[in-house]
């Protein structure tokens, strides 16, 4: 079983945007694996919660995007770079949310 580094908020705001696009790429395989193994992802959703460390990175329509592009292993370059930009940019707002506090 692949394991993912468990990520916290603070974690990713580190991170560089290849760094983030490694973390999707492991969770996109983490989850398949799971997946693959029967269980639900009503199931994964009860025990864990793999999406919530980004969720407040991205705005509330970007979300669902993200969900999709986990869920069903999207790797395009178009979508990936499109979520990369986002979520470099909720990086950026919370940052800047920080130092003004």
């Amino acid at each position: 079983m692949i394991n993912i580094k468990k990520y916290e908020l603070d974690d990713i705001l580190t991170l560089s945007r290849s760094e983030i696009k490694d973390y999707i790429l492991s969770l996109q395989d983490y989850l398949h694996q799971k997946l693959d193994s029967g269980i639900t992802i009503d199931d994964i959703l009860d025990e864990e919660d793999p999406f919530e460390v980004i969720e407040p990175l991205l705005q509330r329509e970007e979300f669902p995007i993200f969900v999709l592009t986990i869920i069903n292993k999207i790797q395009s370059d178009t979508v990936m770079n499109t979520l990369l930009d986002s979520i470099e940019k909720g990086i950026k707002k919370t940052n800047s949310e920080k130092l003004s506090n």
